[in-house]
């Protein structure tokens, strides 16, 4: 029986098709957040930088780690250097937004920061995991 889970297990061991669909997906649902900017702007975030004492302009650069980053992802093109910018806005959202909820559960039991704690761990294991073979500037290291 072992043999046979092992074979099976075998045929499925493709860890540069795992890297690709992690990036796309990953990069996908990110995008989606920096599109909603575009057309919305950038308003409410400008808001929380200056509520912070920060000036107004670094709300642009949501551009950059939504937009920019995301697609260089999607592409598989210099993409350990994007999933840093990725890492980067996610840390900004945690400090404007989320400081406080860090260590607390939301009413339904979970990590009350699920949502952008889930996109800044992915964004990390692009980072280790890099391109794979399926990109425009691949990275087969491993």
């Amino acid at each position: 029986m072992k043999e046979l889970i092992d074979r099976v297990e075998m045929g499925f061991d493709n860890p540069d098709l795992g890297k690709l669909i992690l990036r796309v997906s990953f990069s996908l649902m990110f995008l989606l957040h920096g599109i909603h900017k575009i057309f919305a702007g950038t308003a409410f975030i400008q808001g929380l930088f200056i509520k912070a004492g920060l000036p107004g302009f670094l709300a642009y650069g949501v551009y950059l780690g939504e937009v920019v980053a995301p697609l260089l992802i999607i592409l598989g093109l210099y993409t350990r250097v994007a999933s840093v910018f990725i890492m980067g806005t996610c840390l900004v959202v945690i400090g404007l937004l989320h400081t406080g909820d860090l260590f607390s559960l939301n009413k339904f039991g979970a990590w009350a920061v699920e949502d952008i704690g889930t996109y800044l761990f992915a964004a990390i294991a692009i980072f280790f995991l890099g391109s794979g073979k399926y990109a425009v500037r691949p990275n087969t290291g491993s």
